[in-house]
């Protein structure tokens, strides 16, 4: 593609934003009346059409005027939309939901999707993050009656796992929390592989308690975690979804259907920041007409999760960007604070 001059760069630039705001193609006289362009709307029409011809713009109907295509859409994000960032005051709000929060990685996912999703009225996607394998943080057992006990699991990244456990003989409470001790200075930091390569417990309970442990962690690595979503309601709303229900329900498919390695592939978190895939860049043919906004958290080698927004390729690119960013960067900064 040959260079694109700086008069033809601001009007794909401004014919981006008005498509963006008013989802009607972009006529010249619109750029000449409207932006104040120095050129008159003839020329604005000819430099229309080289962009056209360059790929960048698209011609929905013989007389209207012109919307971005999607290698409008990518030169836009790449080179013409500027360092996006969000107003301190926004920043702050957020900031202090977040500390109102429980400390739970679950709960600042939900915060998190649902902030996303009402901020740009399109879908939200948060994963949680998980680890590669679940590491034992610590444990505890509960006496609910002579023979039988709870124990509790709590994994490094903030999850509680439980387990109702029949005890052989009767335990005292006392008795239960001696064995916890016991139990802890074996499985604590421990991850699930470790713990099948140990030796056996020469107490009987202390045996099973930690056959127990390491069938639960089983149990919840085969687990799928439960991605956030939030925002159906907005997408619905997008006037390209009205004009096409089936596309809006191909979308809400994937993520009903729990296909959301579909709409986050795992490829597209292979790097810090943000990243954005514009139509036919996605793998998924039912998001050929939109755009996911994604970033991960967390550390990749070990406990990451990630942060996507979803709409169509007509979105907000720059807040979009700002807000997806900043969630990702708070999340992280979340899981160093508490759990770090």
């Amino acid at each position: 593609m040959a260079a694109v001059t700086d008069r033809r760069a601001g009007i794909l630039r401004i014919i981006v934003r008005e498509y963006v705001e008013t989802a009607a193609p972009v006529g010249s006289r619109t750029i000449h009346d409207k932006y104040g362009v120095p050129a008159s709307p003839a020329t604005i029409r000819h430099e229309m059409q080289a962009l056209e011809e360059e790929g960048l713009l698209e011609q929905p109907h013989t007389s209207a005027g012109r919307v971005p295509s999607d290698r409008g859409y990518r030169m836009y994000v790449e080179s013409l939309m500027g360092q996006a960032d969000l107003p301190g005051d926004e920043k702050a709000t957020i900031r202090h939901q977040f500390f109102q929060a429980a400390p739970e990685l679950d709960e600042w996912a939900d915060l998190a999707a649902g902030l996303l999703a009402r901020s740009l009225g399109l879908l939200a996607l948060v994963s949680p993050p998980r680890s590669r394998e679940l590491q034992v943080k610590h444990l505890e057992l509960i006496g609910l009656n002579e023979i039988l006990a709870l124990l509790v699991v709590v994994l490094r990244e903030a999850r509680v796992l439980k387990q109702l456990v029949p005890l052989d003989s009767p335990f005292e409470q006392a008795e239960l929390s001696v064995l916890a001790a016991r139990l802890n200075e074996r499985v604590s930091g421990r991850t699930v592989t470790e713990l099948r390569r140990d030796p056996s417990a020469d107490d009987v309970t202390e045996q099973r308690m930690i056959e127990t442990l390491t069938g639960i962690l089983n149990e919840e690595s085969a687990r799928e975690a439960a991605v956030r979503v939030e925002g159906v309601a907005g997408m619905l709303g997008q006037p390209e979804f009205q004009r096409d229900h089936r596309g809006m329900l191909d979308i809400v498919s994937l993520v009903d259907q729990r296909a959301t390695d579909r709409v986050v592939p795992p490829e597209s978190l292979g790097g810090a920041g943000v990243s954005v895939m514009i139509g036919d860049e996605n793998p998924a043919d039912e998001l050929h007409q939109c755009s996911v906004v994604v970033a991960p958290y967390g550390d990749q080698a070990d406990m990451s999760g990630y942060v996507a927004l979803v709409g169509p390729t007509r979105m907000r690119y720059g807040r979009g960007v700002a807000t997806v960013r900043y969630l990702s960067g708070l999340l992280e900064e979340m899981m160093d604070r508490v759990y770090g």
